[in-house]
């Protein structure tokens, strides 16, 4: 087993009810399976938030940064995760 750090922002505090959390996964885990566990931990509000209508990406302009890099640039879904590592989840950031 292992352990990440889970900071998410805007909306999805709202949804989860803090900004930082800590989640347990098996050995070798993905985003996909991090994201699976969320989706149970924290219910459909969660995962229509976060994902696509089609539920296979990514809601348009939400970011998921794995130590602070692009998870799509990683391996995107695909990405494994180890012990220790920080993941954000970002919602689209707008400003005028």
């Amino acid at each position: 087993m292992m352990q990440v750090t889970v900071k998410v922002m805007g909306d999805l505090i709202k949804i989860v009810g803090y900004s930082s959390f800590t989640v347990e996964l098996q050995k070798d885990a993905t985003i996909k399976g991090l994201l699976e566990e969320l989706f149970i931990l924290h219910g459909e509000d969660f995962k229509k938030e976060v994902m696509d209508k089609e539920g296979r990406d990514l809601a348009p302009y939400y970011k998921v940064l794995v130590n602070g890099r692009n998870a799509k640039l990683l391996g995107h879904f695909e990405t494994v995760l180890e012990n220790g590592q920080t993941i954000h989840i970002m919602p689209p950031i707008a400003g005028g």
